[in-house]
């Protein structure tokens, strides 16, 4: 840093020690000379004492504020920077401060110090152009005024300057530029002369601010600014300008002198920096801090009496599965696109923001009517069913949409995005893919949720799963063919967790990957106990959830536990689900075939609820299907769901796999299905799930 000392000297104010102690360690190690002040007058004695280079200072303190340090400062000299620190969110008070003569501001907390450092860094090079400008056109003044040699002298630099320098009659006709002006704007001074400074005009700024600027000098005071002027070949850049007038010996004002550095390069940065602050890099949304500030800004303009404002949070339902399966690249591919359906569907009134990770926010028009909201939203879910082609593969990436209504859903923007969330995990609870409105008993529902994931958290550590064994009985000799291992979980001290309820929750926090390892080992170990007890060798069927399947070493898990058990690896099937396979993909293939080469058996679940191609089916290494239970407890009543069965059925048989029905619960369901040539029964008709000791009672009953 350059300062008119060997070492620049900032004073910090504020009255938290944390805060003066980061900035000023910061600082000092950047090589500063650093000064702390506990309140506002302990502040303005040492500006008094030490005449800083730049003054940090909080806005809200005891005794005296930021604002008097501020007006204290501008009294004293005029050219020392003051960047104040707001942490009270209040616009207003920064406003103020900026009027009063503040040169910059950050919000508190300060995350990044290298942006204090940014800004630290412009308002100290400021404060030297401008002393070194004022040096310059006082050097200017006398040389003008006394007509002597030293006028060549000043000619020479002017002419040398690494700046800009133009001047003008009183009525702002060029007079002259010297040669860093044409170097920059690319007007020569044949363009120049006779002209105004208007040739340089952009049009980026408002003809007020040219008018406070043109007030300031005819009134003879010093002017400096930024302008966003135009080349002659009309590209854009960006000058610090410092403007002067020079007076004659009786105070007239004749000429204006305007020294000009061009900051292109620096606000190139700053742009960077605020996109990089605001908008997301990947889909270039806006991300959540400026939806945030989007949202306090809205909320303070409505018009509660007939106005409506519409906040909708959307997840995407599929995209760790897309990650998984296809790659990150091909997810960030989709979640751009996404965006740009978002925005095509929304229209440009609408506010839409990536919020964070897969979830979007969207903030349609105000509305006046409530139901307007309702087709909105609907309007947004059907585009998102439509396919999107990533890489010329066609996907279907689904979203369930959480939406809430201000007034009516939240008063400020803590419980409106809070209550959004809660009507989108009970729009993913209810069946994914769908949209839902908040409700008070939705708010409920979701602190019930969060209090179950605590508990979740600590289950397996705290012992407090368990696997219950339902028998699968084989009809040619009515003898227990194996069984499924099925997990429950009974908090401490509470009455057993239904299924339905926490492992949705497993698979949405990721511990279903650690929990069903535990699975695994725990069902292996239990078949070799009952093997040593004495039962015959039974098959052990195992549900494998997506994100197990979907890491790369669930086949050196599944080998791991093996080994350490001694589980015949020909007893062991392992259940998968069809939306988790049915991808044809060559990543699928090669975690299906490394499974096979273990020996084990590979059954899929819930067969018939996805969206199977029979060709595909075919060429996987699957040996079971197992007939979902939603179609056995309706296959008697309804003529399409026995459809799907028979169906079923028939292609068990034709492409040579073992069949199983699960959910069979009457004789009439067991009778119809042993007509059709299903050997394998699992069901309440002949058992429900059994703790350990109690299965191996049933078996040795049953054989």
């Amino acid at each position: 840093m350059e300062s008119k000392y060997d070492s620049p000297v900032l004073l910090v104010i504020d009255d938290e020690d944390a805060i003066r102690g980061s900035v000023a360690a910061y600082f000092e190690d950047c090589g500063v000379t650093v000064v702390q002040a506990c309140d506002g007058r302990d502040g303005i004695d040492k500006i008094k004492a030490i005449r800083p280079d730049l003054v940090i200072t909080d806005l809200r303190m005891p005794i005296v504020d930021g604002l008097a340090v501020v007006d204290a400062v501008c009294r004293m000299d005029d050219n020392l920077p003051v960047v104040v620190l707001s942490g009270t969110g209040v616009l207003d008070d920064v406003i103020q401060a900026l009027r009063r003569g503040a040169w910059d501001y950050l919000s508190k907390p300060v995350k990044d110090l290298i942006a204090l450092e940014l800004v630290v860094n412009r308002c100290l090079e400021r404060a030297r152009l401008v002393r070194d400008n004022r040096n310059y056109q006082q050097n200017l003044e006398m040389l003008v005024a006394s007509r002597t040699v030293e006028l060549r002298k000043l000619s020479t630099a002017v002419e040398q300057s690494a700046n800009s320098v133009i001047i003008t009659d009183a009525n702002g006709i060029i007079e002259y530029v010297n040669p860093k002006f044409t170097a920059v704007s690319g007007f020569t001074p044949e363009d120049a002369l006779g002209k105004t400074p208007r040739i340089l005009k952009s049009g980026r700024q408002p003809d007020s601010y040219y008018t406070e600027m043109w007030g300031a000098i005819k009134s003879g005071k010093e002017w400096q600014g930024e302008f966003c002027n135009r080349t002659k070949d009309d590209r854009q850049y960006w000058e610090l300008c410092s403007i002067a007038p020079i007076k004659d010996e009786s105070g007239t004002i004749t000429h204006f002198v305007g020294i000009k550095e061009n900051i292109s390069e620096h606000k190139r940065y700053e742009e960077q920096l605020y996109y990089q602050a605001n908008f997301d890099g990947l889909t270039g949304l806006p991300n959540r801090h400026y939806f945030q500030q989007h949202l306090a800004l809205q909320l303070e303009l409505i018009n509660r009496d007939d106005q409506f404002l519409t906040l909708m949070v959307l997840d995407i339902d599929n995209l760790k599965f897309v990650n998984d399966t296809f790659g990150h690249e091909f997810g960030d591919q989709l979640l751009k696109e996404i965006a740009q359906r978002l925005e095509k569907t929304c229209g440009v009134n609408s506010f839409i923001s990536r919020f964070v990770g897969d979830e979007f926010i969207i903030i349609p028009p105000l509305m006046t009517a409530a139901d307007d909201s309702v087709l909105f939203a609907d309007k947004i879910h059907k585009a998102m069913n439509e396919a999107f082609v990533i890489k010329g593969t066609e996907i279907i990436s689904t979203a369930s949409i959480g939406v809430v209504l201000y007034p009516e859903d939240g008063k400020c923007m803590e419980s409106l995005l809070k209550n959004a969330e809660a009507a989108m995990y009970q729009a993913k609870k209810d069946c994914k893919n769908a949209v839902c409105f908040y409700t008070r008993e939705l708010n409920f529902q979701l602190e019930q949720r969060f209090a179950m994931e605590t508990k979740l958290r600590k289950a397996l550590e705290r012992e407090e799963f368990s696997l219950n064994y339902q028998p699968q009985i084989n009809l040619q000799d009515g003898r227990v063919l194996g069984m499924e291992a099925l997990l429950r979980w009974t908090p401490g001290g509470e009455a057993t967790i239904s299924p339905a309820q926490f492992i949705p929750l497993l698979e949405e926090t990721g511990l279903i990957v650690e929990v069903g390892e535990w699975v695994l080992w725990q069902a292996c170990q239990q078949a070799v106990e009952w093997r040593k007890a004495g039962l015959p060798p039974m098959r052990m069927s195992v549900n494998i959830s997506a994100l197990q399947f979907m890491r790369s070493d669930l086949d050196e898990t599944v080998r791991r536990v093996l080994d350490t058990t001694g589980y015949d690896p020909r007893l062991l099937c392992l259940e998968l689900t069809e939306s988790m396979i049915m991808i044809d993909s060559q990543r699928t293939m090669e975690k299906l075939a490394a499974l096979t080469n273990i020996g084990v058996t590979l059954s899929l679940d819930d067969f018939g609820t996805g969206y199977s191609s029979l060709e595909y089916l075919g060429r996987l290494p699957i040996q079971e299907l197992k007939i979902d239970q939603s179609f056995v407890r309706r296959m008697l009543t309804t003529r399409n769901d026995a459809a799907v069965v028979n169906t079923i059925i028939a292609m068990a048989h034709g492409l040579e796999m073992e069949l199983v029905a699960e959910g069979v619960e009457t004789e009439e369901q067991l009778s119809y299905l042993v007509k059709r040539g299903c050997s394998i029964i699992q069901g309440y008709y002949f058992s429900r799930p059994l703790a350990a000791d109690a299965f191996a009672l049933f078996c040795r009953a049953r054989n």
